[in-house]
């Protein structure tokens, strides 16, 4: 098992000299964000302090759910280039979202949509060498609009029908409701990255783990993932704006 750290903790402005605290601090690598200004230069500082490299897509203005054919191109285009990229690094995978469906009545078209998309783009990943994973995410409690995944039960499906990995992101599930221990063990050798987080159960705060209400530890994380011969990346993915990059890597949930 391995210990990454996303590097939206880091903040959009990283240095040498981050990287090399990052490195010294144990980490085995960093998941650069592509929306991040400074993300094609992360990549070189990383690869130079000799950190693992992934990549979490943009998701920001690409919904993987789009009606919009000429926007479904445009996310192909890009997460095409990103992907390039990650190879050139020799970058191993790369986070995805699944977007969301316009209204929560047409979600079921949508979710087919979003499948097909999946798949076509775990089929390009698969030809640059990377490993294409699909991220938990958090319902709309108001019903406007349907989140993919929206359940446990939905993202079980979608991960199969579209062949992709499981990027397990604890914070999300927390918030969901949905029983840490639980899923690990459904998710079987689906899973093959973790983000770490705290929250207060309510809204994804990316707090270190001990300052929300989850009780989840590190070594209790560590405990879990072991009992189900799990051996990739957990990436620690903290909130920039509650903790500094010194706060985070020096905390005790990170030795």
């Amino acid at each position: 098992m391995e210990k990454w750290l996303s590097l939206w903790s880091a903040g959009q402005k990283k240095t040498v000299e981050d990287m090399t605290a990052i490195r010294e601090a144990g980490f085995d690598g960093v998941e650069i964000w592509a929306e991040h200004l400074t993300a094609e230069n992360d990549m070189e500082l990383a690869k130079a302090a000799g950190l693992k490299i992934g990549l979490h897509l943009p998701f920001h203005d690409l919904n993987l759910a789009t009606p919009f054919e000429e926007v479904e191109s445009l996310i192909f285009k890009i997460n095409e280039q990103w992907l390039k990229k990650l190879q050139e690094y020799g970058g191993g995978h790369a986070v995805i979202h699944g977007g969301m469906a316009w209204a929560s009545e047409g979600h079921l078209e949508a979710k087919e949509v979003v499948i097909d998309r999946l798949s076509r783009m775990q089929k390009m990943a698969e030809e640059l060498s990377c490993t294409l994973l699909f991220e938990n995410q958090i319902p709309d409690k108001l019903n406007y609009t349907h989140i993919y995944p929206s359940s446990v039960d939905e993202w079980l499906e979608m991960l199969d029908e579209s062949g992709t990995a499981a990027c397990l992101d604890t914070g999300h599930l927390a918030v969901l409701g949905a029983s840490l221990e639980e899923t690990i063990s459904r998710l079987g050798n689906r899973l093959a990255s973790v983000h770490f987080s705290d929250n207060d159960a309510e809204g994804d705060l990316h707090q270190l783990p001990g300052d929300g209400v989850t009780g989840t530890s590190t070594a209790k994380l560590v405990d879990l993932l072991q009992e189900h011969d799990y051996n990739g990346p957990i990436v620690f993915e903290i909130n920039p704006y509650l903790y500094s990059l010194q706060d985070i890597i020096e905390h005790p949930s990170a030795k």
